[in-house]
Order: structure tokens, then C-alpha cells, then sequence
């Protein structure tokens, strides 16, 4: 039986004007009311779950950096970060390999960019080798070019990474972003509902990028939006409709009047 249901937020549960809509809040709200859990599994850094989320699921357990941190109540439960060593040597080969980047790094919810940029959300700018002796929850580079432009310079700097760490390439934002080896969205989820005596079969996630390939495969009932890559679809059991058409909350109404199953008892 499906007790938890797994969020990701952009381009799954947040609309396209980076919203959630009424009727999928109207659906979390009958789910949490029945007595069952929320989790939200992102990308983001905490700062900005905050920025999108509604304040009535500030409690819910917040998986975030793809799974290199889960938060509770505002406190940071678990980290799996980047050691600083291994920032230094990442930071220093794209900044050598690739120096039209734009390069980030993520730091005790900080984000600091090696140069200026138009963002909306916050962030620093600093030169990174002053910020790489501290682990990084993540180290993200992207730039105007599709990824196949760069493919060639960028292949053998993904070779050449630390064993510590693994690479996620979106194609969606033309991003790289690198994590530790063992942060993934799926190993976080997994540990925070084991504190409720429950499995990954237990799960009803939803996604939409390569970030959440792992998650929605794993799940008891794994479930891609419209919208999503094709990674993501291959490994879903169900696909609902996209993000702006409400695709949540229409398989959470499957879900709550029997019409989508795990098969788990």
C-alpha cells in the first residue's frame, strides 16, 4: 500500500510560473488529512524551497541538492557532501578545461558564482578558491551552448572526476551538476521514511528529469510527468498529464479512488 507520496518540484509539482496549483495542494491536503506523508525530493538548496513552496508544507521532510541533504522542521538532518579537496581539484580542472563556464558551488546554503549573472534567486559572487577549503553540497557549470557543442571538452573532464563524486547532465538547462558519488534523491528518500517503519515500496514518486531517474524507478509506484525526459518515462510505471495540466493531482485522484496500484500489500 502507498503511504508516502515523493515530490519533485520543478517542472513536476510547480506550474510552469513556478506555482502549485490549487487543485494539486486541495489533493496533499486530503492525503495528509487520511494520515498518510508528504516528502518533498529537489534539486534546490533549502533558500529556495522556501521561495516556491507553500508555508503550509514547511513541515514535511525536504530532500534537497538531489539528495546530498534532507531538512526537518528548518534543521539539517543528514549531509553527503563534496570533500573540500575534491572541490578544489573539480573547481581548478573546469576553470582550466572550460573557461567560458559559469561555475557554482554550493555552501551551507549559499550559492557562489565565479562571475556575475542575471538570476533572480540570490547568490555570491566570489572567487572560488577562496571558498573550496569547506565540502560543497554541489558544484554546478553550464554556459549558452548546447551540451553535443561542448561534448568534446566536456567528456574527458567528467572522466577525470573524483572518485568521490558523479556527474548529472540536464539537458533541460544545458547543467552540469556534480554531487557526491552516494547523493542521490532515492538513498535520502529511503532513509527518511525508514523513520516512519516504511520502504521505497511504500512510495509514490514523481519526476521529471534525469535527477529523478533512480527515484521514480525505485519507488513502489513511480510516476513521470508528461513533460518528462525520456529517462524518466522508461522507468515509470505510470504517466500522467504535465506539469501545467495538473499531472500530480490527477494521479494522487487515481491514487485515492483505487485506480492506481503498486502492487505492494
Amino acid at each position: 500500500m502507498i503511504r508516502v507520496i515523493a515530490l519533485d518540484l520543478d517542472d513536476t509539482l510547480l506550474r510552469s510560473d513556478k506555482t502549485v496549483s490549487p487543485e494539486s495542494l486541495a489533493l496533499l491536503r486530503r492525503w495528509r488529512a487520511q494520515g498518510h506523508h508528504l516528502v518533498i525530493a529537489t534539486g534546490r538548496p533549502p533558500r529556495t524551497v522556501a521561495e516556491v513552496l507553500p508555508r503550509e508544507l514547511f513541515d514535511v521532510p525536504w530532500v534537497c541538492y538531489n539528495g546530498a541533504a534532507i531538512q526537518i522542521d528548518g534543521r539539517t538532518i543528514f549531509q553527503d557532501l563534496i570533500p573540500p579537496e575534491d572541490t578544489r581539484t573539480i573547481v581548478e580542472m573546469i576553470q582550466a578545461r572550460l573557461p567560458d563556464c559559469i561555475v557554482g558551488l554550493e555552501v551551507d546554503n549559499i550559492l557562489y558564482l565565479n562571475r556575475a549573472i542575471q538570476r533572480t534567486s540570490p547568490y555570491q559572487v566570489a572567487d572560488l578558491r577562496r571558498i573550496c577549503h569547506q565540502p560543497a553540497a554541489k558544484i554546478l557549470f553550464f554556459q549558452d551552448a548546447q551540451f553535443q557543442e561542448i561534448m568534446a571538452d566536456l567528456r574527458p573532464l567528467l572522466q577525470a572526476l573524483p572518485a568521490s563524486t558523479r556527474a548529472l547532465l540536464s539537458e533541460k538547462y544545458n547543467l552540469v551538476q556534480i554531487l557526491s558519488h552516494s547523493a542521490d534523491k532515492a538513498r535520502a528518500l529511503e532513509m527518511v521514511v525508514q523513520q516512519w517503519g516504511l520502504g521505497l515500496e511504500h512510495v509514490m514518486a514523481f519526476g521529471d528529469d534525469v535527477n529523478d531517474v533512480e527515484m521514480v524507478r525505485r519507488a513502489g509506484l513511480g510516476v513521470a510527468v508528461a513533460n518528462a525526459v525520456a529517462e524518466v518515462k522508461a522507468v515509470a510505471d505510470h504517466i500522467t498529464a504535465s506539469n501545467d495540466e495538473d499531472g500530480v493531482a490527477q494521479a494522487l485522484e487515481a491514487l485515492l479512488a483505487g485506480q492506481l496500484e503498486s502492487g505492494v500489500g
